[in-house]
Parts: C-alpha cells; structure tokens; sequence
C-alpha cells in the first residue's frame, strides 16, 4: 500500500490506465456509438480513473493549483499562432487539462491526459500542454498521457514522464490497450 505522499510505479500507472480505458468501452460503448462530445467521454474516462486511483482525486477540465488558477507559462511559436498575435512574448496563460489525478491543493500531481476523438486532427496545443505540465516546476506532473480514441477503440498513444515522449512506452500501452479491447470485440 503506498503512503499517501508518494506516487505508484510506471507499470502500476499503465495497469491502472489500461483498466480504466478498456473499461470505458466495456461499459460506455454508447458514447462511440452515437459520437457523443468529447466532455462526455473524458467525464465517463475520469470515472473509471477514479475506480483504478481511489486514493488520488480525478478531476476533469480542473483549472486550479492550490487555491490559485493554473497557467502555463508559454514561449509562443508557430503552435499559437492562431490564439496569440505577439509570439515573442512570454506569458502565463490560463490552462483546463481535460483529465487530471493529482492531490488537490497540494504539489503531487501524478497523471495529466489530453483526449481527442478520431475525427478532431489537431493535437498540437495538447501535446505542448502535456510536455509543459511535466516539466513546469509549479506541477511536475509524474505522467501525461495524450490519447486519441475512436469507435474502434483507441487509435494512438503517446506516453510522457516528466514532460518528455517515451515513445516505446506509449507503444507498449497502446497494444495492450488494443489487444484487451480485440476481446470485447473492438478493432477487428
């Protein structure tokens, strides 16, 4: 059993994920049915998180550190161009992760994820975020997750520990998603 202040492993992460996710279209397969919104999904994902960490709060589209609104401090490139006019400037701008498992009001930030739907392309912004949560000293985040999920199950993955893309990682995680999901007769 772990302490209250200390994070799980890598693989007890994965484990969890892999659970939450393979039950999210065990349980919900509804939501992929009928193209429900992606809020729908990411609130029914956050459920099922809740289940796999019932020590940690998970929290959708949580837009608070502490008592204080979360920002990001950003270096503006040709990602923003489309939401910034001046990309030279450096400021901090208000973030609301879609999925987040931390400890609320205090510094342990364990599991940041960004979800996007098959048929929403542009994941540009959501991968800075991801990168920008590991490694901003005022959330550290352990893990990040980018997920890209569709009717027949999810169709990408990619991995972050402390900000940095662990390709191999977010490989392993999506087989075992997959192959999990083949099961319930997702993917074909």
């Amino acid at each position: 059993m772990q302490s209250i202040n200390s994070y799980p492993s890598l693989a007890d992460v994965q484990y969890r994920i892999l659970n939450a996710i393979v039950n999210l279209y065990r349980y919900d397969r509804e939501l992929f049915e009928v193209d429900a919104n992606e809020r729908s999904i990411t609130h029914k994902l956050a459920e099922h998180l809740q289940r796999e960490f019932p020590q940690w709060h998970v929290d959708c589209e949580y837009n608070r550190c502490g008592f204080n609104v979360k920002k990001l401090i950003e270096i503006h490139n040709n990602h923003y161009q489309s939401e910034i006019n001046n990309f030279e400037d450096t400021e901090a701008r208000s973030v609301f992760p879609d999925i987040i498992v931390h400890k609320r009001t205090t510094h342990l930030n364990l599991l940041v994820i960004e979800v996007k739907k098959d048929n929403n392309s542009d994941s540009t912004i959501d991968i800075e975020k991801l990168k920008a949560f590991g490694q901003d000293e005022n959330y550290h985040y352990q893990f990040g997750l980018f997920l890209r999920l569709g009717p027949t199950g999810c169709t990408e993955i990619q991995f972050y520990i402390e900000g940095e893309n662990i390709q191999e990682e977010g490989e392993l995680l999506h087989q075992l998603i997959q192959d999990n999901l083949k099961e319930l007769g997702y993917g074909g």
